[in-house]
């Protein structure tokens, strides 16, 4: 299998009333964010299965908690949930990753950890509960 390597730019820039993957609901004091990634054709030689992630998906929920974070600073409680009866998270989207470069993998690898970091940073500087 030859690896590909993606010529076009990423957009980082999203807000929730774009979101594809992610619905984002605050009520008071609690936020729910809820994973719902049906399987499509994401990228141009890619299928995105079932509630599995790529970038776009992690780009979507790195921006839901720095959203939390400076928007909406009365959420104490962040509540995680699945669209999909019966799967929460199947993982990194294996096929993204089979056809992406060495150097893509790394960045990405990297970038979804950061963004569960903020996760865990958002809990522990911001008193929210996951």
């Amino acid at each position: 299998m030859q690896a590909t390597q993606t010529t076009e730019l990423t957009a980082f820039q999203t807000q929730p009333s774009e979101y594809r993957h992610w619905t984002l609901a605050v009520d008071g004091p609690t936020a729910t964010l809820t994973l719902n990634v049906q399987e499509e054709d994401d990228g141009p030689d890619y299928l995105l299965k079932q509630n599995s992630y790529d970038l776009s998906v992690d780009i979507e929920l790195a921006d839901a908690v720095q959203r939390l974070r400076f928007e909406h600073p009365e959420v104490k409680t962040l509540i995680f949930g699945s669209g999909i009866p019966r799967v929460f998270c199947a993982g990194a989207n294996i096929y993204m990753l089979g056809k992406s470069t060495h150097p893509f993998k790394v960045n990405f690898c990297k970038y979804t950890n950061e963004t569960r970091l903020g996760i865990e940073d958002l809990s522990e500087n911001t008193g929210v509960r996951t």
